[in-house]
């Protein structure tokens, strides 16, 4: 019995090469880009926050809109009569055409990929227009409270509601501010 190799015996096929390196992700090292992109942790420095923040100082800003706007009942109830309503309302509808744009802007930078700069320009925007919503709140209080002690109706309670949406717009837009501040500084 003459011991050899059996024709049988098949090698195995050569295991395959291995595979190459996933590709790296693209260097975010330009400088010549104002905007830093996200962080190193995968954050975006709380500009979608600012984003949410300045669509509600909008929406909020367009409802004390039209809760002035709808205060035309006739004789004293007419929000025209009184420069503090006439001045309100025009706040609220520069805060809120500003917040829209701004809203608009951050949200079609952030779906095309391309990133946006927290400069100081849009923290001193949202800054004077949160101050002169407070302002125009302040400014419509007074006589509204007199109003309101004399008689509750419609008309006291929708400016009533209208001076509360803009303190309300005027924070959404304070935050905005200090996270716009804080990011270009991040």
């Amino acid at each position: 019995m003459a011991m050899g190799a059996s024709p049988d015996i098949i090698k195995p096929p050569p295991p395959p090469p291995p595979l190459p390196p996933p590709p790296l992700p693209p260097s975010h090292s330009n400088d010549s880009k104002p905007y830093r992109g996200r962080s190193a942790s995968g954050d975006d420095d709380g500009l979608g926050l600012v984003l949410v923040l300045r669509a509600a100082a909008a929406l909020l800003a367009f409802v004390a809109v039209a809760l002035v706007a709808s205060c035309r009942h006739g004789d004293w109830m007419e929000f025209t009569r009184y420069q503090e309503y006439r001045y309100l309302l025009g706040v609220a509808v520069v805060a809120s055409v500003y917040s829209a744009l701004q809203a608009l802007r951050g949200f079609r930078r952030m779906r095309a990929g391309t990133a946006y700069a927290a400069t100081f320009v849009d923290f001193a925007g949202d800054q004077a227009v949160g101050y002169l919503l407070v302002t125009a709140g302040g400014a419509a209080l007074p006589i509204t409270i007199r109003m309101r002690s004399a008689v509750v109706n419609t008309f006291t309670d929708a400016i009533a509601a209208s001076i509360s949406f803009s303190f309300l717009a005027f924070a959404a837009l304070a935050f905005s501010a200090m996270l716009t501040l804080s990011a270009s500084y991040n």
